[in-house]
């Protein structure tokens, strides 16, 4: 240290220069936080003794206002460098309190750096005398404020053990001055600083020394401090890396592994060497192998690949903060939904630019391939089979892995719903490798808390290969083979991306509202991890953000007629909005002007997004009017009236976008649909309620929200808010059409509900035509299945059904299960059968067709000229 002493000593303008060197340090809001409420004095804790970091805290008092620096752990030269003074007292102690005494601003340091070089030992109580004599000052009636600061130069988190280089220069988590110069110079422009938890000194003593003696009072407040400055730290780097090598024989000493691989070798010694050697082969297969200097390496690159495909990526900082929050207490389980192969880069995109742990993320051993295998594993993916069942041995394998993890403090990231959803909505939650986390988690010694986060796209990157997949094309296996589309697809751009962090769900508190307090039985367990899945699906739909793609896809595909004006896209998108916000949603942050208007310009983005990406067409009357294609149409003009059409062969790609903010419209439209089925004026309300109901429970397995508590008790809410709003009126027993509200006409906007579920309407008649092939033929699943894809296609061509998107293969699947669950339909043992009681004309296929016909041909009113 003393090399850099001498040379900054002798700069009386260090001050000037390092200020312009840190002006690019990377600080939130935290500091302002830690020192809005501040009581005297101001006195900034580090970890380690670095000058670099000296120097970088000086400069961040100084941009905070803060008076100058009186006092400096070791580096005396400091303060008289940055304004405050030279201090010339017999001890550091007395300079401290000097300096408080003058209401200054203090630097102390907690430990030194484990290098060979280092002035003097390290020790337990390097920083106590100072401590001690602060405390000693605020005894006396003096305000002082301790502010935990963590300075990040690297992402690279701290290792288990020393190498060699760690001896000369220190670890780089406590680096030695040289390496700490090298870490800024590197990390010139993304150098970041990190405030904890600020402690008031007598607030303290109040609170912890009333029956302690001064020794433990210091170490007190040693351990609290480093304790705030370690959990800032975890929660931006995390925890300590091992060696593969390591956490190769960690899982193996598994005692649950152990156990499993000696009860499968049955005391056969040859076999339970070869159990062993398999087992580690399983370890090699699945375990991640986080490289923190290949992030640096690409970081780059993916700024500039978000740069190129996104117009930007817009993230919800309060529920950002609060996962921040819970990574600090402990270890968080990222739950985000599922739609895009990109979801992996865009959350670890926003958690490294907002300074939280990247985490290990679960993904399917399908993307395992070279070369992207290898960049996944290294940039923290783990993969695991998609269906291990019956394999007692892999599964007590990635059972141990992922304890491991958890008990090593690593935030884990996989997705709820098992692979990504087809047709944008968020899929029923599939629970295995969740049973498996929340098992580990319960004798997990750290806090654990599960994290739902929403990811949204205006337009999905592989849009055209899900629609395809939709309409029945066999999905094929990723391979490198796939790099070529990704190379295509990265020819557009797709617009704004969203992601928002639900609230964190605390483990013990949900252990203590299903009853848990020793260890769990089986069936409290199946509760517990059943009471997750529901609650991170509540929290993903809560979270999810109305952005302009969404509401421009929902608008186009939702219309009575052919195309919309510009002018009438936005009326009917701000109309839509609206109806959106009675049932919760969050507008994205570029939505809205401050007055809660949309803004013109972020749905002219959204719509020129999907134009150039083929999935919307633009014209201008008399001039496109007849000419097939782009080639006979002139680009849009200042004054020009554009109107936005949807070719039916894009329809099955836009409805992706639009199948993310549906929960939001379906409890209305379900009501709607019910009231504008009855064909009457009055209807009883519990007859409404009733049919709405029925008509919801078909729908469930789509609209998974549907599922969350009781649906009657959900419409029952429903109808409550759309009589406040004037859509529907009481009339004794019985509901009629409201007097309407200032967004338009009351049957207008009754219609409009509807429309949002007339695809999905029409999935259940495709359906429901299939099933009656089962009369005559016995199918099994994917021939079933087929035949229905087949038969809606004739149901489009020939005009029985006006959406084309509702020929979709998940959204039939999701039809026969709620089918088996009406009785309507059986489940064989590998194929789908008729009830017996299906011949009755109550229960046939053919009255279920009906029915549902009659459901889809409500009257439709559309909305008046100039309003879309």
């Amino acid at each position: 240290m003393a090399w850099l002493a001498q040379l900054l000593g002798g700069l009386p303008q260090v001050g000037k220069l390092t200020g312009r060197f840190f002006e690019h340090l990377r600080v939130d809001d935290s500091l302002e936080r830690a020192l809005e409420n501040r009581r005297g004095a101001v006195v900034f804790v580090l970890r380690s003794v670095s000058a670099v970091d000296a120097l970088a805290v000086a400069h961040l008092a100084k941009h905070a206002k803060l008076p100058p620096i009186g006092f400096t752990h070791d580096l005396p030269w400091l303060p008289a460098a940055f304004g405050g003074g030279r201090t010339r007292s017999a001890s550091q102690e007395q300079a401290l309190v000097r300096a408080l005494s003058q209401d200054k601003t203090a630097i102390l340091f907690l430990k030194r750096p484990p290098s060979i070089f280092s002035q003097t030992g390290r020790g337990q109580s390097e920083g106590d005398r100072l401590l001690e004599a602060v405390l000693e000052h605020a005894e006396q009636g003096n305000d002082v404020t301790f502010v935990p600061v963590v300075l990040l130069w690297t992402m690279r988190p701290e290792r288990v053990g020393l190498s060699p280089i760690d001896l000369v220069f220190g670890p780089t988590d406590m680096p030695g001055d040289f390496r700490a110069a090298a870490q800024v110079l590197l990390a010139y422009q993304h150098g970041a600083a990190r405030v904890g938890e600020p402690i008031d000194a007598r607030e303290f003593i109040e609170t912890e020394g009333a029956d302690a003696t001064r020794y433990a009072l210091v170490r007190r407040l040693t351990y609290a401090l480093l304790r705030r400055v370690e959990r800032e730290r975890r929660a931006v780097t995390g925890p300590a890396r091992k060696a593969p090598e390591r956490i190769r024989e960690d899982v193996l000493r598994s005692p649950k592994l152990t156990k499993m691989i000696a009860d499968l070798a049955d005391g056969n010694g040859a076999k339970q060497a070869e159990i062993i050697s398999r087992a580690r082969s399983i370890v090699s297969e699945l375990a991640a192998s986080p490289d923190s200097d290949l992030m640096n390496a690409i970081e780059p690159l993916a700024d500039g690949l978000v740069r190129k495909v996104f117009t930007a990526v817009d993230v919800e900082h309060a529920g950002l903060d609060k996962t921040r929050e819970a990574a600090r207490r402990g270890t968080i389980v990222l739950l985000p939904s599922h739609k895009s192969h990109v979801d992996y880069l865009v959350l670890s995109y926003v958690l490294r630019k907002n300074l939280l742990e990247l985490p290990v993320i679960a993904a399917g051993d399908n993307l395992a391939f070279f070369p992207i295998g290898e960049l996944l594993r290294r940039g923290g993916a783990f993969f695991i089979r998609r269906d291990f069942r019956g394999d007692r041995l892999y599964a007590a394998v990635v059972d141990a892995y992922v304890r491991r993890l958890l008990r090593d403090g690593w935030a884990i990231e996989f997705y709820l719903e098992g692979g990504r959803s087809r047709t944008g909505r968020l899929l029923t939650p599939k629970l295995g490798l969740l049973n498996l986390v929340v098992d580990a988690a319960l004798s997990s010694e750290r806090p654990v808390a599960f994290v739902p986060v929403s990811i949204g796209y205006d337009r999905l990157m592989e849009d055209f290969e899900l629609a395809l997949e939709k309409a029945g094309a066999k999905k094929e296996r990723e391979s490198a083979r796939s790099l070529v589309a990704v190379a295509d697809a990265l020819k557009y751009d797709y617009g704004r991306v969203s992601v928002c962090f639900g609230e964190p769900l605390d483990l013990d508190q949900l252990k203590a509202e299903v009853g848990i307090t020793t260890t769990p039985t089986p069936a409290k367990r199946r509760a517990l991890t059943n009471k997750i899945a529901n609650l991170v699906m509540r929290g993903i739909h809560a979270s999810t953000l109305v952005g302009a793609g969404s509401l421009v896809a929902t608008a186009l595909l939702d219309m009575p007629g052919r195309g919309l004006s510009h002018p009438d896209l936005v009326a009917r998108a701000q109309r839509l909005f609206a109806t959106a916000a009675r049932s919760g949603a969050m507008p994205a942050p570029s939505l809205l002007h401050v007055d809660g208007r949309l803004r013109e310009s972020a749905m002219r983005d959204a719509a020129l997004v999907f134009v150039r990406g083929g999935l919307v067409r633009e014209h201008v009357p008399d001039d496109t009017l007849g000419r097939e294609g782009p080639a006979g149409a002139r680009p849009p003009r200042s004054g020009d009236v554009v109107i936005y059409t949807v070719p039916e062969e894009a329809r099955s790609r836009l409805d992706l976008v639009k199948g993310c903010i549906l929960h939001f419209f379906a409890d209305r439209a379900l009501v709607s649909l019910a009231f504008l089925g009855a064909r009457s004026r009055n209807v009883a309300t519990a007859t409404l309620l009733a049919d709405a109901a029925s008509l919801g429970r078909m729908l469930a397995h789509e609209l998974t929200h549907l599922s969350d508590g009781p649906l009657e008790e959900r419409l029952a809410s429903t109808l409550e808010d759309m009589i406040r709003a004037g859509e529907l009126a009481p009339a004794g027993d019985a509901i009629t059409v409201g007097p309407g509200n200032e967004l338009a006409d009351a049957m207008v906007l009754l219609s409009s509900h509807a429309s949002h579920l007339f695809s999905l309407i029409e999935v259940l008649r495709i359906a429901a035509r299939a099933i009656r092939v089962l009369e005559t033929e016995a199918l099994d699943d994917k021939a079933l299945l087929k035949r229905a894809l087949r038969i809606g296609r004739e149901m489009f061509l020939g005009g029985e059904i006006d959406r084309r998107e509702a020929v979709s293969g998940p959204s039939l699947v999701s039809a026969f299960e709620a089918f088996v669950e009406r009785g309507l339909l059986k489940r064989g043992k590998d194929r789908y059968e008729l009830p017996a009681e299906a011949a009755s004309d109550a229960a046939s296929p053919h009255s279920l067709e009906s029915q549902l016909a009659q459901v889809a041909a409500v009257p439709r009113v559309a909305w008046p000229n100039g309003g879309a």
